[in-house]
């Protein structure tokens, strides 16, 4: 598969990624996004990233504060989002 192959239905295989990170796959589906993401590249960097921001999410919510720097790189994965997705903010 190229990198182009998300490009008409990247909204789609983004909530994909984001069930699948959340475990809210069927078994079936599960190994569909895995084969998947060993082919696509375009679609398994959007996974690396969603899998290291929830990371980072997770681990900064055992402590009363976030790490430094944090609050800040979610504003601009969320900016970025925004330019990505016009009319993703309402």
């Amino acid at each position: 598969m190229s990198d182009e192959c998300c490009e008409n239905v990247r909204a789609e295989s983004l909530m994909r990624i984001y069930h699948y990170l959340d475990g809210e796959l069927t078994t079936t589906e599960i190994r569909e996004i895995s084969v998947h993401l060993e082919h696509c590249p375009s679609c398994h960097d959007e996974y690396e990233i969603e899998a290291l921001l929830k990371e980072l999410v997770r681990r900064s919510c055992s402590r009363e504060e976030a790490p430094m720097g944090l609050r800040e790189k979610i504003r601009q994965r969320i900016a970025t989002e925004q330019t990505v997705w016009p009319g993703a903010d309402a």
